[in-house]
């Protein structure tokens, strides 16, 4: 079995691992509450993503409306039976794309021809597929601990090369979050995270060029390049979880606000990323990501939303200080505490649109 195979049987393994652990939760959650709705926030949304969240007083919540047909359109949904005080969850987004890339010289070394040369490409063909998996628990009233866990593969098709495939972590994220209703509907949630650095890869030097093979980690390379595309694909919303030798700081504040089945959620975090090792280019990158969802239960088991995004480096190398935009209509349906979604990732500005990528969602929150 060569590489590549094996490659892609354990994407493939992973996704199913995934996949598996989530509805075995929707198993045993089933059998312990009687299916009802819940209030938490949507999947994808500021507090969604696999964040569980307890009803509180301030939200507007009601079955009004209820009638032998359904759930009549405009209404919150109903409020659960049991409380949920944790969720888990995974997030996958598939991206096609342009990236940075080492990929091997067409022309052959004349000094040693039997041995390849290799030039940084900043707009090689790639797909990529980056999975986050997500789990949180309410520790104390209005306070929650989070985690995510990003993993990602990818392919990339240099023009005249051959193509290679590659796999890799994310940076895992620890949050911590408190929250709580401050009006009629309207919530209030901060939050903190740390990205630990955790993920792999080495920064491609901007100047490389004609590298004869073994004077420099292809893996490495390669790995680097899967971290970009992955955020490439995710619309610069994430960057975080895709930095290489890079921990994160990331201070966050939310609101949610419902009435009569519409949400709003605005939200703004600094995402803070200090340099673990003195290769990087910049020591410390800084972006502002401010983003908005508005969504509308038409009925109670079905949701439209659309989704908006910036980001804009403050701090950093000439690469770093950008600014990013992106827009996502999503689907949101429900069974029970389980919920399924799916999203479209349009880049509209910045790195992500200007290397052509466009990602498509799918993912699967179950509260607990």
């Amino acid at each position: 079995m060569n590489g590549r195979t094996r490659l892609n049987r354990g994407k493939w393994l992973a996704a199913l691992a995934g996949v598996t652990c989530v509805l075995t939760a929707r198993a045993s959650l089933a059998a312990a509450s009687d299916g009802e709705g819940s209030d938490k926030p949507a999947p994808g949304s500021a507090e969604g993503e696999g964040r569980g969240e307890r009803a509180e007083d301030g939200d507007e919540a009601s079955s009004e409306g209820d009638t032998a047909e359904g759930h009549r359109p405009g209404h919150d949904e109903p409020a659960p039976k049991k409380e949920e005080i944790g969720a888990v969850g995974v997030d996958l987004v598939l991206g096609w794309g342009k990236s940075p890339f080492v990929a091997q010289d067409a022309a052959v070394n004349p000094a040693a021809p039997q041995v390849p040369t290799f030039s940084r490409s900043d707009r090689t063909s790639s797909n990529v597929q980056s999975f986050i998996f997500s789990a949180s628990a309410e520790v104390a009233e209005h306070l929650g601990l989070g985690v995510r866990m990003p993993l990602t593969f990818a392919t990339f098709n240099p023009d005249g090369g051959p193509s290679r495939s590659t796999a890799g972590a994310g940076n895992v994220e620890l949050e911590a979050e408190y929250g709580g209703p401050v009006a009629k509907g309207l919530r209030l949630l901060g939050a903190l995270g740390v990205a630990l650095p955790t993920a792999e890869g080495d920064e491609i030097p901007d100047g490389l060029a004609a590298a004869p093979a073994g004077t420099f980690d292809q893996t490495a390379y390669d790995r680097f390049s899967l971290a970009k595309a992955a955020a490439y694909a995710r619309g610069y919303e994430d960057n975080a979880l895709f930095e290489p030798h890079r921990l994160g700081l990331i201070p966050k504040i939310g609101l949610l606000y419902r009435t009569h089945g519409l949400s709003i959620e605005p939200s703004v975090k600094v995402e803070n990323l200090v340099g673990t090792s003195s290769a990087l280019s910049s020591g410390y990158v800084g972006e502002l990501v401010g983003s908005l969802r508005v969504g509308y239960w038409i009925h109670k088991e079905f949701e439209l939303a659309v989704r908006g995004w910036f980001n804009t480096g403050f701090a950093g190398g000439a690469d770093d200080k950008t600014t990013a935009a992106t827009l996502e209509p999503q689907l949101v349906l429900r069974f029970g505490p389980v919920r399924p979604y799916a999203g479209l990732l349009l880049p509209v500005a910045g790195p992500p649109n200007d290397n052509g990528f466009i990602g498509v969602r799918l993912g699967l929150t179950a509260g607990f």
